[in-house]
């Protein structure tokens, strides 16, 4: 990536029973996320097991373009997904300033408490 670049991770663990759902719901924004302006990459990875782990990371061009895409409707759906996982997920977005967590995207919404 490069230095001007930015990129978001979301880590978290589901249990059995909820993988497929999941996988499915996020291959479809994987692939809504790659259509995207300014969208470096998107890629999904999981590691099956008792719980299964996915990772979901997006990058971008700039971190201008990482904010647009946190204040659109697909960012929305992917926050209600984080919202309902039995699991709290981790975000990290590595941005030129440094590193933030979840914060960054409320900050960026606008509204403290409504990404979570």
């Amino acid at each position: 990536m490069a230095p001007q670049g930015a990129r978001m991770t979301v880590r978290w663990f589901v249990p059995s029973g909820e993988v497929g759902a999941l996988n499915i719901a996020l291959q479809t924004l994987m692939t809504a996320t790659r259509a995207q302006p300014g969208c470096m990459s998107c890629s999904l990875s999981s590691q099956l097991g008792e719980r299964a782990r996915f990772t979901y990371v997006e990058e971008w061009r700039s971190e201008e373009d990482l904010k647009s895409q946190l204040r659109s409707e697909r960012f929305a759906k992917l926050a209600h997904l984080m919202e309902g996982a039995t699991e709290r997920p981790t975000v990290e977005f590595v941005l030129p300033g440094g590193t933030r967590g979840i914060d960054y995207a409320e900050e960026v919404h606008g509204h403290q408490g409504e990404v979570s």
